[in-house]
């Protein structure tokens, strides 16, 4: 490939043309693969194809370049061991002393594992080790490269730190070219995360600070300059292949998704409770539909596709599980919850052409998304008084106190859960797509809405 782009810089027509041709294939082969969770690198992707036309002179490329990834295996999950901190996982921290297993935390179909900090190499290995297993990925741990990183990388992280292990498939051609997508993934495994930590019950144990692992043998370190990348190679029938990919590109994006401030009860989620269960399996169901909604139709439609109400739903839905996930920061200034939880509800349940009392359309909202539900009162009003808190930090200046952020958060996972289940029958014609999938009919000419019920 860079020899005909050498040539197409000196004229060559040929050149010109074979090149125009590869990008376009590559760009829709990337599109496809992508779109179902196969994070093959461009680079990696320039390499099939060249050797598919170039070396084998197949007669369809595209077939030739699929039937490798099948053969070589290059779509086997791998994972990411991406440190994070301000993370307390609940009976890890005193009763961790009786507890001869790790304490990890992964939702049944997840791919998602959590573990707190091991202060211990050998209890790293060990404790990622059985991660691996519970992601279902089939390669061992590269021992012998985790010895290298942490002898040469300033990799600290790994003992200090509570590490959160994504399954991934990827075959990065270099360190950066599949980072915006393993960053897709990681934003989404933390999103999963916080909605479980929004609905889960309240904590009101005496010293309950002390069963945390945020609270005990904690010695974390904000010193983060690299993540792992463990993939399956097919140079190694046993172990997987790695980089220890340094942080420098998206060092803001990275700085964000690596704070998880929130505390997660395993035993709860373990439990064979039910209500636990279902709303964990709705809450993976909703973060995958967004996410692969929001890729397919939004961050992969093709530079002729048009937007249209899909694109525009999952979007909103996407990002509003961003501002969501900020609404959990640790910050001196009390504000900054605040407004990122309002501005999640805002941007999840409106179609942005506001007018009118925004407070007042959130809740009528909020009530027609949870009919039905135990507490939809509750919920919409405390939606209410978030919005006019926001107001009053925005437009005066004030930050006022007593906002319930708890019931607040619970009420954005329900929500955001009824309205992915929705996403699915959503007319892709529609100019108004979070009216409809909401089912609001209520149109600006007709007399305003209760300021208490939103009715």
């Amino acid at each position: 490939m860079e020899d005909l782009v050498a040539a197409e810089l000196d004229g060559d027509e040929l050149a010109r043309s074979a090149i125009f041709h590869f990008t376009s294939i590559r760009a829709e082969l990337a599109r496809e693969l992508w779109s179902r969770r196969v994070f093959l690198g461009p680079e990696t992707l320039d390499r099939l194809l060249f050797r598919a036309v170039a070396v084998d002179r197949a007669e369809d490329p595209v077939l030739r370049c699929l039937g490798i990834v099948r053969d070589r295996q290059l779509a086997r999950a791998g994972m990411v061991v991406f440190p994070v901190h301000s993370f307390g996982l609940l009976a890890g921290g005193l009763l961790s002393f009786t507890h001869r297993r790790p304490w990890i935390f992964s939702p049944p179909d997840s791919r998602i594992a959590l573990f707190p900090q091991t202060n211990r190499w050998s209890r790293t290995l060990e404790t990622l080790d059985e991660a691996r297993g519970k992601l279902g990925v089939r390669k061992q741990l590269p021992l012998e490269l985790l010895e290298h990183w942490r002898r040469s990388r300033p990799v600290g992280w790994l003992k200090k730190n509570p590490i959160m292990a994504v399954a991934v498939s990827t075959a990065p051609g270099s360190y950066y070219d599949t980072e915006p997508l393993v960053m897709g993934r990681l934003r989404a495994a933390s999103a999963l995360v916080c909605l479980l930590a929004a609905v889960q019950p309240r904590n009101e144990v005496p010293g309950a600070s002390l069963l945390s692992s945020a609270r005990v043998n904690n010695w974390e370190t904000l010193n983060i300059h690299h993540y792992l990348n463990l993939f399956d190679s097919p140079a190694d029938r046993r172990a997987l292949d790695g980089d220890c990919v340094p942080i420098g590109l998206r060092k803001a994006e990275l700085a964000e998704i690596s704070e998880l401030n929130i505390e997660i009860d395993p035993r709860y989620w373990g439990s064979h409770h039910r209500t636990a269960g279902r709303f964990a399996q709705a809450a993976r169901d909703t973060v995958d539909r967004i996410y692969d909604g929001y890729m397919r139709h939004a961050w992969l439609r093709g530079p002729s596709a048009r937007p249209d109400a899909r694109s525009q739903a999952y979007t909103k839905l996407h990002d509003s599980l961003i501002y969501f996930r900020r609404s959990f920061h640790t910050s001196n200034q009390g504000w900054s919850q605040i407004v990122s939880l309002a501005v999640a509800f805002e941007m999840m349940l409106t179609d942005g052409s506001n007018t009118g009392p925004i407070a007042t359309k959130l809740q009528r909202r909020v009530r027609l998304l949870l009919r039905g539900r135990p507490g939809v009162r509750r919920y919409s009003e405390v939606v209410h008084d978030l919005y006019k808190h926001r107001n009053e930090i925005v437009h005066a200046g004030n930050v006022p106190g007593g906002i319930d952020l708890t019931t607040a958060r619970h009420c954005f996972a329900l929500c955001v859960v009824e309205l992915a289940g929705r996403s699915t029958s959503l007319d892709p014609t529609t100019t108004q797509p979070m009216r409809d999938l909401i089912g609001d009919t209520r149109t600006q000419s007709r007399a305003k809405a209760c300021s208490h019920c939103g009715r």
